[in-house]
């Protein structure tokens, strides 16, 4: 039923892989989705300002620096322990060496001791020189792990921004995609029931051009807040198309997510949108669908979008059940 095409996830994580190979990172899960948000704003820049789009490329910078920084220090420090770890094992083998030769008397004690004292210095050298290689691996670790723990807060705040509609506050379509798959594994494995609405403003485009697509965007923002005061904080509003909406009922069958309905629909009669006085009264048609044992998350919201075309197609305001 939507109009609006979703940037699609398989391409992001096309272009992120490739981005983390050209830099010689590993694609580690922290890796992998730090390039991911990033690149996901900067492929959708009609849906973001030109300043979350530059705050996007900012962050990717930022964590490449950090990583090349991290893989430098590791490497340095690495290094040094491996060089001071052979230094002690050859001063320890010479001094095995000595020990024997005095034990078997094949050198003076004169000599014994001054060989002694050379490894002595040796091992302390070397114990020395590691202790200050971890010591500024450490300082420089502790700058690092506080950058990291910034860009952490900084993915936090892009990945609000990358998953919610800026009009109305609802999730976006693409964090819904990327929340979907997570969600049906989840209550597959846990047994537990999952269910999708589908609901479709009806004659929105009346609105529109009655009284301008900027009231068109203030009912858009009106009934997505009663949505969210009708649902629990588990529940997921998305803002799944130009005039329609999907909220995501975790450990719900498909009563449940009816009576959600009904109480949408009784909220919106009791709260009309107002122009100039005047009341504009909103219906909107609904299709519900509850995820099946066998299938998965797209196939429970291709099923809830069938079902909210024969609901369209029968009347306004009406609720229509798939099978």
């Amino acid at each position: 039923m939507s109009n609006v095409s979703a940037i699609n996830p398989v391409e992001i994580a096309r272009i992120a892989l490739k981005k983390l190979s050209e830099r010689g990172l590993t694609p580690t899960p922290e890796n992998y989705t730090k390039f991911y948000n990033a690149i996901a704003t900067i492929k959708s820049p009609d849906a973001k300002t030109s300043n979350e789009t530059l705050q996007a490329w900012q962050l990717l910078y930022k964590v490449e620096d950090i990583l090349g920084d991290m893989g430098e220090t590791a490497d340095q420090l690495l290094s040094a322990l491996a060089g001071g770890n052979e230094a002690m094992s050859a001063s320890l083998d010479q001094l095995q060496d000595t020990r024997r030769a005095h034990l078997e008397q094949r050198v003076s004690a004169d000599d014994t001791h001054s060989k002694l004292e050379s490894l002595l210095n040796t091992i302390i050298h070397s114990t020395s020189e590691m202790h200050s290689t971890v010591s500024a691996s450490n300082t420089d670790l502790l700058a690092i792990r506080d950058s990291v723990r910034s860009i952490e807060e900084n993915l936090a705040i892009s990945r609000q921004i990358l998953e919610q509609d800026a009009l109305t506050g609802a999730m976006n379509r693409q964090g819904f995609d990327n929340r979907l798959v997570g969600e049906a594994k989840l209550a597959q494995r846990l047994g537990h029931k999952l269910s999708v609405v589908l609901f479709d403003l009806d004659d929105f485009k009346l609105v529109n051009d009655r009284f301008g697509h900027a009231v068109g965007d203030n009912v858009l923002i009106h009934i997505a807040g009663l949505a969210k005061s009708v649902l629990r904080d588990s529940d997921i509003l998305v803002r799944y198309g130009g005039e329609e909406f999907l909220i995501l009922l975790a450990e719900t069958d498909m009563h449940g997510a009816r009576y959600v309905l009904e109480r949408l629909q009784q909220m919106v009669r009791r709260n009309p949108f107002m122009y100039k006085q005047q009341r504009l009264d909103i219906t909107f048609s609904t299709g519900i669908a509850m995820l099946r044992h066998d299938e998965n998350g797209r196939a429970l919201v291709l099923r809830a979008d069938e079902a909210l075309y024969v609901a369209k197609r029968n009347g306004r305001g009406l609720i229509e059940m798939a099978e």
